[in-house]
């Protein structure tokens, strides 16, 4: 059997990972072509988590990512690969009428929920045009009126998540997103998505009078879009192990520990963006197969 995983990602800090539709100052945020919806390529989170790995150990990085382009023109081959880390839940302002005093909601569509269930196996069940949710009742997402569901015990299977939540998350937020979730039908939740993410303006304060602009008037350098905080991400990974020199158990185990801990994705770190707390679903190490040069998962 391939060696196939699934981790996710909780965001502490907005998330940059730009685009290529940037109008004007707008610096827009990559998205997915068929939906529209936001997402992180595999190719940042695997250098992201490289990044971690490297400062760590150097040569368990070339090991687990193959060693990068030398003088040469010679490239290491990966043992370790990352797809895309899409969507699952994102916060969104509600206010529901039933009397909750919570600020916001998790907010998911039945496409993500969908794609999400097959990956981990949680099998399938039908949504019907309609939202449903953890709190029925009439209930204002962002600045949209709508009546809300009860979820059914079969549906609150199907959302979720694999593996044991970190522990950093699983007393302070894995109880909350429980009693707080709510799945859109897609076309409403993609209008969200369009106009509803985080947004910041940058700006410069004048500080002398310069004959076009007054001391402390200010001068609108770009306006970001990114993925807001409080953001579950999932996304898929696994080993392509080599025969002849295989990832060792120290070298997983460091993995395991990057993961599992803080990282920070795509750009504007040094303004505290992309900060995440990861977790994954399953740690255990990958074994070499005796008859191919790829790995198995027992």
């Amino acid at each position: 059997m391939s060696d196939f995983r699934i981790g996710y990602m909780y965001s502490f800090a907005p998330i940059h990972c730009g685009g290529e539709g940037d109008l004007g100052n707008i610096l827009e945020i990559v998205r997915e072509v068929h939906t529209n919806f936001p997402y992180i390529p595999g190719s940042s989170l695997r250098g992201s988590v490289r990044n971690e790995v490297s400062v760590i150990d150097k040569a368990a990085a070339d090991v687990l990512f193959g060693k990068e382009l030398d003088k040469e023109g010679q490239m290491g081959v990966h043992q370790v690969w990352f797809g895309d880390a899409r969507l699952l839940w994102v916060p969104m302002r509600t206010m529901l009428m039933n009397g909750s005093r919570d600020v916001f909601s998790w907010v998911s569509c039945h496409s993500l929920i969908r794609d999400h269930a097959m990956l981990t196996k949680h099998g399938s069940v039908m949504f019907d045009n309609q939202a449903v949710g953890t709190n029925p009742g009439n209930c204002v997402v962002a600045d949209a009126q709508i009546q809300v569901n009860r979820l059914s015990d079969e549906q609150r299977k199907v959302i979720s998540l694999s593996g044991t939540w970190a522990d950093s998350l699983i007393s302070a937020v894995k109880p909350i997103w429980e009693k707080n979730c709510i799945v859109l039908p897609d076309a409403d939740f993609q209008v969200l998505m369009e106009h509803s993410l985080w947004t910041q303006v940058r700006n410069k304060i004048q500080e002398e009078t310069d004959g076009v602009n007054q001391a402390g008037s200010a001068e609108v350098f770009w306006t970001d879009v990114c993925i807001p905080r409080d953001t579950i991400l999932y996304y898929p990974w696994g080993y392509t192990l080599l025969k002849e020199k295989p990832v060792m158990p120290n070298q997983h185990d460091l993995l395991i520990s990057v993961l599992q801990g803080l990282f920070q994705l795509g750009g504007q770190g040094n303004v505290g963006r992309g900060w995440v707390q990861g977790w994954i679903s399953n740690i255990t190490e990958p074994l070499v197969s005796k008859v191919a040069n790829i790995s198995t998962v027992v």
